[in-house]
C-alpha cells in the first residue's frame, strides 16, 4: 500500500514562474489540480503533517489522525519566508518589491519589469539554501534583456547581492557568469545580504561579512526570500543542526531510523537544490525502498553521486546549462563536447518548451531520470564507487575515500587471522592489517600480505587489484579477487624485502598497469612498501614532479617504504625514474596545448610559464625576468609560437620583469597586469576577465592577500586542461607573505579557500616560486597538506603576523621598474 500525504489542491511547476516573472507568461499555465498528477493507485490523504514519531513508525496529520507506516520518505520540498528579513512581508507585492518565487508575486516581477523607466533594480540572493539557486540572478539577466528591449536600459543602474564569495556556487560555471554579469553592466556585490526593506521609502539595507551595515535606494527590488525546510520538521528528533531531514548523503536514508528516508530540498544532502537532483536521487530511494522491504538482507546499497543541473537563462533567447556534481563542484556535462557554459538558443528552446512537458507528462509518474532522460539509469552501489575506468582522469568522490576505509565484516572467518584478531573479530578496520588509503588521489589503497578471510571482505569493494609480487606467491588470491568482480592484473617489482633491484623495464610495465586498471584501485605488495613506491611513481609521472616534488609528496602521505631499511634501491630507482630533468626547463605537453616551465636560477627562483595553442601557435608568457628573457624567446621561437601577451601576476618585489625588454624585439606583444596593482601596463586585467589564445584562454581570478593586485590565471580549453596559476598567492605548502604592498593575511586566507580551492581538487598548481626543488602541486594536495592554509583563518592570521620576515633584496629596485612594466 503506497499513500501519499499532501494538503494543497493544486500542482504547481515552479520552475515557470521565473519566466512568468522575467517574460510575461500567464502565471495561471504554472498548475495543475493535484488530483491530475499523482500516481495512479495510490491513496491520497488531503491532510498535512503535523508531527513524526519515528520510535512508533508514525506521523500525525494536521486534523489530529494518526498513520502508521513501514518505510516513510519525506519530500516536502523549502518554504519561502518572506517573513524572514524585517519590513519584506508588509511591502512584498507593492512599493516596487517583489519575487519570482511565489505564485501570487512573480506576475509582479513582470509589472514591475515593464513599467520601470529609470534608477536602481536590486536583485538579491538569500544567505540560505534556495530552490534552484542561480534563479536569483536568472530574473536579473530577463530583466537586463527586457529593458533593452524597451530602451529603458541606460537609464537603470543593476545590482546584484549575494552573501557569497562568488556569483554561482560551481566555479566552473561561476567564471564564465562573473564576466557575462560585467559585460551586461550588472554589478555584483559579494559578500551582501538584505536584512531589512523599507517598502514606502524604497530602502534596502545590506550587511557586508564583517558585520558593516549600509542602505540603497531602489525603483525596483527583486527579493528572493530566505527558506528553510518546513516549520513542521521541528522538534521532530530527525533533523540535522541546519534543520534538514538528516540522511545520507549517498543513500538518502536517515541516519537514525533505517526506514526514513528523505530526498529533494527539505533533504540534507550537500548539493544544489533543483529538479534535476530530485530526478537522480529518486530511483536511488526507491532502489534502496525495496531492499528495506526485503526479508534478508536489509542492507542499503544503491548510491546517488550528488549530480544537479540549473538551467540558467541569461536573456536574448539563451540558456547556459549548468551541470555539476553539487558534492565535489565539478562540471558533469550531459552534451559534451559542447561548452555548456557559453549560453545558446537550443538550451533555451528545451527549458522554454521541453522541460515543462518533461515535467508534467513524466516526473509525478517516475518515469525521468535528469541527464537518462527516460532511460532507468544503473544503479551505483558502495561497494562500486563511482568514478571513471581511466585512472589518468578519475576524480575522487567525497565519500570515496572514506569508505575505503570502513570497517570489514570478519565475523565468518573460520581460521585465525594475523595481528592478534580473532576468528569471529566481527567487524574490524583494515588498517589493522596495514591497509591505507593515501588522500592523494583518495581512491588507490595500498597493502602488504594479507590473510584470506580479509582479502575476500576487502575485494567488493574494489574495482581494480594490482599485486607486485611473482605470480606464483602464496599470497596471491587471484581466484578469491576476481569472483568479486575485480580486474586483476600481476607486474612482478622487485625490490625492498623481495630483494632485487626494479628497472626501467618495471616501470614501464607498472604504468601502464596503473594506467589500465579501474578505480578504485587495490596496489599489493609483501609488506606495502613498493606499493607506496608505485604510487609515488604513478603521481609523479602524471604530472611531470621534479624528484624534490616527489619526495615532499611521500613524506606529506607518510608512505611506509620512505621507513624501510631495506628499501634504499627503491628509492634510487624511483629517482631515476622520475627524470633528472634540469630545473630550468620543464615541459607538459597536451594534445592541444604546452606548459613549458622555466626556472630563475639568478636568484629569485621564479617560475616562468610558456603556454601555447599547439593549433594556433598562439600563446602567453607568465612572469617573465629580465636577463631570461633571451632563454624565453629562443623556446618561443623552438616551438614555433607567436607570442601575444606577456602577463604578470602582481607587480613583483625580488625581480624585474622583462616585459618591457620582450616588446623592445616584438613590438605586437602587449603587456597584461592587475589594475589593481597600481602597475603600467598595456592591458588591466579584473576579476572574471578572459585572456584568449588560439583555442585556451586564462581566467583571471583576483586573489590579492600577498599584495593588493594579486591575480591567478585558471588555463581554460578543450581537453579539460585543469591547470592554475599561482603566481605569490599560492605556493608549493606555503603562500605569499603579507606584510607589505598592502598585503592582507585575511583577504589571502579567503581568496585561496574560495577561489583555488574551489576549483577541480585534480587541477594542477603552478606557483610563482620554490626554493627547494619542487615544481607542481594540485589543489588536493594543497587542501591536504599546505601547513598554513589547513589551519584555522584566525590561526593563519596569528602565522602570518609573527614571521618576520626580511624586506626582500630586490625591493627598492625591483618595485619602481615594475611599476613602469619593466622600463629603464
Amino acid at each position: 500500500e503506497i499513500a501519499i500525504i499532501e494538503p494543497r489542491d493544486e500542482h504547481y511547476y515552479q520552475p515557470k514562474w521565473t519566466m512568468v516573472g522575467g517574460l510575461g507568461l500567464d502565471v495561471k499555465s504554472t498548475g495543475r489540480p493535484m488530483g491530475t498528477v499523482l500516481p495512479v493507485g495510490v491513496d491520497w490523504i488531503k491532510e498535512g503533517c503535523q508531527t513524526f514519531q519515528p520510535e512508533k513508525n508514525s506521523i500525525t496529520l494536521s486534523n489530529g489522525q494518526t498513520v502508521e507506516y513501514d518505510v516513510l520518505v519525506v519530500a516536502a520540498g523549502l518554504q519561502q519566508n518572506f517573513d524572514g528579513i524585517k519590513g519584506l512581508a508588509e511591502t512584498i507585492g507593492q512599493n516596487g518589491v517583489a519575487s519570482i518565487y511565489s505564485y501570487q508575486y512573480s506576475p509582479k516581477v513582470w509589472e514591475n519589469i515593464q513599467n520601470i523607466k529609470g534608477g536602481r533594480a536590486i536583485f538579491t540572493s538569500p544567505s540560505t539554501p534556495v530552490n534552484c539557486g542561480g534563479a536569483p540572478q536568472k530574473i536579473a539577466y530577463l530583466a537586463e534583456a527586457a529593458w533593452r528591449g524597451t530602451g529603458a536600459r541606460p537609464s537603470i543602474n543593476i545590482e546584484y547581492f549575494t552573501p557569497s564569495p562568488a556569483v554561482f556556487a560551481c566555479s566552473y560555471y561561476a567564471q564564465a557568469l562573473a564576466p557575462m554579469m560585467m559585460r551586461k553592466g550588472i554589478k555584483a556585490n559579494l559578500k551582501s545580504n538584505l536584512v531589512e526593506v523599507d517598502g514606502r521609502n524604497k530602502l534596502a539595507t545590506f550587511e557586508r561579512e564583517g558585520g558593516e551595515i549600509y542602505t540603497l535606494d531602489f525603483d525596483f527590488l527583486h527579493v528572493t526570500p530566505p527558506m528553510s525546510a518546513p516549520s513542521f520538521f521541528k522538534d521532530s528528533g530527525l533533523t540535522n543542526a541546519a534543520g534538514f531531514m538528516d540522511v545520507d548523503k549517498q543513500t538518502c536514508q536517515h541516519t537514525k531510523y533505517e526506514n526514513i528516508f528523505s530526498l529533494g530540498d527539505c533533504s540534507s544532502l550537500p548539493t544544489s537544490k533543483t529538479y534535476s537532483a530530485v530526478s537522480s536521487q529518486a530511483p536511488v530511494v526507491v532502489h534502496n525502498i525495496q531492499a528495506m522491504l526485503k526479508e534478508k538482507p536489509r542492507e542499503v546499497t544503491a548510491t546517488y553521486g550528488g549530480y544537479t543541473a540549473c538551467p540558467i537563462l541569461t536573456g536574448d533567447n539563451k540558456l547556459m546549462l549548468a551541470e555539476f556534481n553539487g558534492y565535489t563542484m565539478e562540471p558533469a556535462q550531459t552534451f559534451w563536447p559542447l561548452d555548456q557554459r557559453k549560453p545558446i538558443l537550443p538550451f533555451y528552446l528545451m527549458k522554454r518548451f521541453v522541460f515543462e512537458e518533461v515535467y508534467w507528462h513524466f516526473m509525478p509518474i517516475g518515469r525521468w531520470y535528469g541527464s537518462r532522460t527516460i532511460f532507468e539509469p544503473p544503479i551505483k552501489h558502495k561497494e562500486f564507487s563511482a568514478t571513471q575506468e581511466e585512472a589518468s582522469a578519475a576524480p575522487v568522490m567525497p565519500f570515496e575515500r572514506h569508505f575505503l576505509q570502513d570497517k570489514i565484516d570478519l565475523s565468518g572467518a573460520t581460521h585465525g587471522t594475523s595481528h592478534g584478531v580473532s576468528g569471529n573479530a566481527g567487524k574490524v578496520s583494515p588498517m589493522l592489517f596495514g591497509v591505507e588509503t593515501p588522500p592523494v588521489p583518495g581512491n588507490i589503497s595500498l597493502c602488504g600480505s594479507l590473510p584470506l578471510e580479509v582479502v575476500k571482505s576487502l575485494a567488493p569493494r574494489y574495482k581494480g587489484w594490482l599485486y607486485l609480487n611473482p605470480a606464483d606467491h602464496p599470497d596471491f588470491r587471484k581466484t578469491e579477487i576476481e569472483a568479486a568482480g575485480v580486474k586483476v592484473v600481476n607486474v612482478h617489482l622487485p625490490g625492498g624485502y623481495s630483494g632485487g633491484v626494479p628497472t626501467h623495464e618495471h616501470a614501464q610495465e607498472l604504468l601502464e598497469a596503473m594506467k589500465e586498471l579501474p578505480r578504485p584501485l587495490m596496489v599489493q605488495c609483501t609488506s606495502g612498501n613498493r606499493s607506496g613506491a608505485a604510487l609515488l611513481l604513478w603521481l609523479s609521472k602524471k604530472l611531470g614532479r621534479s624528484v624534490e616534488a616527489a619526495q615532499l609528496l611521500a613524506q606529506d602521505m607518510d608512505l611506509r617504504f620512505l621507513h624501510c631499511q631495506v628499501c634504499g634501491p627503491v628509492w634510487d630507482w624511483l629517482s631515476n625514474e622520475i627524470g633528472d630533468i634540469p630545473t630550468s626547463f620543464r615541459q607538459q605537453e597536451d594534445v592541444g596545448h604546452t606548459i613549458t616551465q622555466l626556472f630563475d636560477p639568478q636568484g629569485s627562483s621564479t617560475f616562468t610559464y610558456l603556454l601555447g595553442c599547439n593549433e594556433t601557435h598562439e600563446a602567453v608568457l607568465i612572469d617573465p625576468v629580465l636577463g631570461m628573457q633571451d632563454r624565453d624567446l629562443t623556446a618561443l621561437a623552438e616551438r614555433g609560437y607567436n607570442l601575444k601577451y606577456v602577463v604578470n601576476t602582481h607587480c613583483h618585489a625580488d625581480h624585474v620583469t622583462s616585459g618591457a625588454a620582450i616588446k623592445k624585439k616584438l613590438p605586437e606583444v602587449k603587456t597584461m597586469i592587475a589594475k589593481a596593482s597600481g602597475a603600467k601596463a598595456d592591458i588591466y586585467l579584473e576579476d572574471g576577465d578572459e585572456i584568449k589564445f588560439g583555442k585556451y584562454s586564462l581566467e583571471c581570478l583576483a586573489t590579492p592577500g600577498h599584495t593588493s593586485g594579486c591575480m591567478s590565471f585558471h588555463l581554460v580549453g578543450p581537453g579539460e586542461p585543469l591547470a592554475v596559476f599561482t603566481g605569490d598567492a599560492l605556493l608549493i605548502r606555503g603562500c605569499g607573505r603579507t606584510d607589505f604592498q598592502q598585503g592582507n593575511s585575511e583577504e589571502l586566507y579567503d581568496n585561496i579557500h574560495n577561489k583555488i580551492f574551489t576549483l577541480p581538487e585534480r587541477t594542477k598548481v603552478y606557483p610563482g616560486h620554490d626554493y627547494k626543488g619542487r615544481n607542481i602541486s594540485t589543489v588536493r594536495e594543497e587542501k591536504n597538506f599546505n601547513p598554513r592554509l589547513t589551519k584555522s583563518k584566525a590561526e593563519f592570521v596569528k602565522l602570518m603576523a609573527e614571521l618576520n620576515l626580511p624586506k626582500p633584496k630586490l625591493i627598492d629596485t625591483a618595485l619602481p621598474a615594475n611599476l613602469k612594466d619593466g622600463e629603464e
